[in-house]
């Protein structure tokens, strides 16, 4: 009779039932995963100092190691993606910066290449280390490379607009990821350009990688406070 007693008293009060959330239809399906989700991050022993949102609310992306300053990623992704985050974009962001600026400081010696100069016969019968010296660009020369200037921003506008859709399906993370991959291939042919025309288009294709500024100051102001 005492054993049977407990149950009976359990089952007199059904608040102390524990509710499904099929049982409340107001209720979204994925609530108790999210919430599982969510006190889950909070038992995390954080590294770093975080708000209720789970934002780091300091910024300190160095640290001593004894004399050494060395960058301050964290002992684990798990304890401290925050710092991982913001090397990670600051990387991914100097790399495409790398990439997308390739062919600026290389112009005088590209034009010289692709036979840009407006006295390119003369220039061609010259010595190499004497032709880059020797070219004259005017008319024709400047204006290909003008169009070439501007093709390396024109493409960024468009994706710049694309990138909040994109961000939002995949993650800044992904997206990082592809717009790398795509500009390193863009990179990579551009050694093989044989003409101002495909000059143009390469740079034009290359400047996909500006975006990656968009995405890195989303993924960074999801991740500090």
């Amino acid at each position: 009779g005492s054993r049977i007693e407990p149950l009976r008293s359990f089952r007199a009060v059904p608040s102390l039932r524990i509710s499904k959330p099929s049982d409340n239809p107001s209720l979204p399906r994925h609530s108790s995963s999210t919430m599982a989700g969510a006190g889950a991050a909070r038992e995390v022993e954080w590294e770093v100092p975080v708000d209720d949102q789970m934002k780091c609310t300091e910024f300190k992306p160095f640290k001593f190691v004894g004399p050494c300053l060395v960058p301050h990623c964290g002992r684990r992704m798990a304890t401290n993606p925050h710092m991982r985050a913001f090397w990670a974009a600051t990387l991914a962001f100097c790399l495409a910066f790398i990439g997308w600026f390739a062919f600026a400081p290389l112009l005088t010696v590209v034009r010289v290449d692709l036979g840009l100069c407006d006295n390119d016969a003369e220039v061609q019968q010259l010595p190499e280390s004497e032709r880059v010296a020797a070219c004259v660009c005017k008319s024709q020369c400047k204006s290909t490379i003008g169009s070439a200037n501007i093709a390396a921003v024109s493409f960024d506008v468009l994706t710049r607009f694309l990138l909040g859709s994109v961000i939002e399906k995949f993650g800044p993370k992904m997206t990082d990821c592809m717009l790398l991959s795509f500009g390193a291939l863009v990179v990579s042919l551009s050694a093989a350009i044989q003409s101002g025309s495909q000059l143009i288009a390469a740079r034009f294709f290359v400047s996909c990688l500006g975006s990656t500024f968009v995405v890195n100051q989303f993924w960074n102001s999801i991740m500090f406070s």
